[in-house]
């Protein structure tokens, strides 16, 4: 049986190391919870020991994603004009592995889950099992030729799925062309760079978390000051090596009311408490209870 999962866990490895260096392109299918599906192109090169991505939307308006490593700018329609925006770090599918597996070995069991078709390609489903009650099960169908993720399906604790993204088709590039990694630029429209100017990491930080939930870490933290006003608004990224989950402090002038209790929207639950005046707010793709656990956590530096 060790042996067993040990070869499953080899199989995540080559899945891992495929979505990084292979050269390929197709349609990506992402079906949400009213089973309305949308439709991208994506486009993958690995030029030089450098990845290039390409992501274009089929369905309304044609918004593009071009990521050059990890880091991505989007350029999203907006009427008359276009909004380029920036983000570091970026982890899109098939590519959404950490660079170790050993952290996913803390927190999930994995099974094999049988042999599939998707993409009119033979494939093999891999079940990472949650080994606690803080994250999902994740479903992992991976191309039996090349190790590529085909398919992934989240699935909650009440055994509904909650995101659900699969190539309809797939081509394997033989070249590393990258002439088509700029975007198609529409002289009728404006371009507006949306930048979130970044404070310094020497930004005070006023609050602390005592105990995270079992098997996450903190991945990132920024903070911005708002337009105008004299005041800082804190994100922090936690994550178990697939699950991600963003945590926003930020003040809450007089006249407004703060914003608490539970909700989802998409494949998020969103949690938000109140505490001496400042907003709390934990987004993920994630148990409602791992949210609750992270802003009860959240200790602010004057309690």
């Amino acid at each position: 049986m060790a042996a067993s999962e040990s070869d499953l866990w080899e199989k995540i490895n080559q899945a891992s190391l495929a979505s990084q260096n292979l050269c390929y392109s197709g349609i990506l299918n992402t079906v949400d919870e009213k089973q309305d599906i949308n439709s991208t192109r994506i486009i993958h090169v690995n030029h030089k020991n450098e990845e290039f991505l390409k992501i274009e939307k089929i369905d309304g308006a044609p918004n593009l994603l071009l990521m050059h490593q990890t880091d991505a700018v989007l350029y999203d329609n907006d009427h008359d004009k276009i909004l380029i925006k920036r983000k570091k770090n970026a982890r899109l599918f098939p590519n959404i592995f950490p660079t170790s597996v050993e952290k996913l070995k803390e927190n999930y069991s994995i099974f094999n889950g049988g042999a599939f078709r998707v993409a009119n390609r033979p494939s093999t489903m891999l079940v990472l099992s949650p080994k606690d009650q803080y994250r999902f099960n994740y479903h992992l169908w991976l191309d039996d030729e090349t190790s590529l993720p085909l398919k992934l399906m989240v699935i909650d604790n009440n055994q509904k799925t909650i995101e659900n993204i699969s190539f309809a088709n797939l081509e394997f590039l033989s070249n590393e062309d990258v002439s088509w990694f700029r975007p198609n630029l529409d002289p009728q429209k404006k371009y507006i760079i949306n930048e979130e100017n970044q404070l310094s990491q020497s930004v005070r930080k006023f609050w602390s978390i005592e105990q995270l939930p079992q098997g996450f870490e903190e991945m990132s933290y920024s903070a911005k000051r708002y337009s105008g006003l004299n005041a800082i608004a804190h994100q922090i990224v936690f994550t178990d090596g697939l699950s991600f989950i963003s945590v926003f402090i930020h003040p809450v002038p007089k006249n407004q009311k703060p914003q608490t209790g539970s909700t989802r929207r998409g494949s998020n639950n969103i949690h938000a408490q109140y505490k001496q005046g400042y907003q709390i707010m934990a987004v993920g793709a994630v148990p409602m209870t791992t949210l609750s656990s992270l802003t009860d956590n959240v200790k602010l530096s004057n309690e």
